[in-house]
């Protein structure tokens, strides 16, 4: 059976006044370096070299006392700005995030369970403020960036996809899951952007079929896509739904080659692919980032995706067998 080798992240905890004493002790009367320390407190450097940096006096000296009171300040600052959200949000905000669900899709999924009204930049906020510990779950973000990128920043390299037709034009009866057909696709890429896995999953079997890319271009995509669907019947290939990269900006070549419709999700509304977001979720359980997928061999990938279909309740049988290639 294929294991993967992937730690389960550690929880986090502030620094203690006793612990910043003895931080201050180290760093001043030895030479030890920040994983030595981290050692030597319990806890880990990357948690040590955040504390310096974070909590140092305006000369750029790290004292414990001040430390300790800029540490109370900005807690108690942040607990004001998110007073009315509660306990049980920030659990289930850090739950998700382990899941690698994003801010915009949390925030959908928890106003359409009816379980808390909060709007992605407010997670984001939380999650670059710490509030409540978020910040050492920052590493569950798909981008995984150290600072929040001001909105609107980007806005001019999305939506520029010649001839994007949006979701909403298309087939209500994608939304409704009960007709077989309607895929959700996006890409996942490898560390250093060594290499690239295409994954399309059907909305209402929740059938995966995944395959190896060796860069992310339109071209490539659109090559790995045509051959993962080879041996899948027309009437299995209705629609598609892509996120805004420019990876798929070949969508009519890919349309006129499996005799499809295409669509492209809103920017920044990843929700409306949830489905596609979880399992790449799933499969990051085997490739976590930073994972050269230049090496990952295609049937490794292969067994993976057989175990997530072996997993789908609703699963169908698209090609005579759960491997689709014989």
């Amino acid at each position: 059976m294929f294991t993967t080798t992937r730690r389960p992240p550690m929880s986090y905890t502030q620094l203690s006044a006793s612990e910043r004493n003895r931080l201050y002790e180290l760093r001043t009367t030895t030479s030890l370096s920040m994983r030595a320390i981290g050692r030597e407190l319990g806890r880990d450097s990357s948690t040590i070299s955040r504390e310096l940096v974070r909590n140092r006096s305006e000369g750029g000296y790290y004292l414990p006392d001040r430390a300790q009171q800029t540490m109370q300040t900005r807690r108690q600052q942040s607990k004001t700005t998110f007073s009315h959200v509660s306990e049980t949000c920030i659990f289930e905000i850090k739950a998700r995030l382990k899941q690698y669900h994003s801010p915009e899709q949390m925030a959908g999924r928890l106003k359409r369970e009816g379980r808390a009204r909060i709007s992605h930049e407010t997670i984001y906020q939380m999650i670059y403020a710490d509030h409540e510990g978020l910040r050492e779950y920052q590493k569950y973000l798909r981008q995984g960036r150290g600072k929040r990128r001001k909105r609107g920043a980007c806005n001019s390299k999305r939506g520029q996809i010649p001839g994007r037709i949006g979701i909403e034009h298309r087939p209500a009866i994608a939304e409704a899951k009960t007709e077989i057909g309607h895929w959700e696709s996006d890409t996942m890429i490898g560390g250093n952007h060594h290499g690239v896995i295409v994954t399309h999953v059907d909305k209402a079997s929740k059938f995966l079929v995944a395959g190896l890319g060796k860069n992310k271009t339109s071209s490539e995509i659109n090559k790995v896509t045509i051959e993962l669907f080879s041996e899948i019947s027309n009437e299995r290939l209705k629609t598609m739904t892509f996120d805004n990269g420019k990876e798929f900006s070949g969508h009519a070549e890919l349309s006129e080659s499996l005799k499809l419709s295409c669509y492209f999700a809103n920017p920044y509304h990843s929700w409306e692919r949830g489905l596609n977001e979880h399992t790449n979720g799933l499969l990051r359980q085997f490739f976590p980032k930073q994972t050269n997928f230049r090496i990952v061999k295609p049937e490794t990938l292969e067994q993976v995706v057989i175990w997530i279909n072996d997993r789908a309740p609703r699963l169908i049988d698209y090609a005579g067998n759960r491997r689709l290639k014989k």
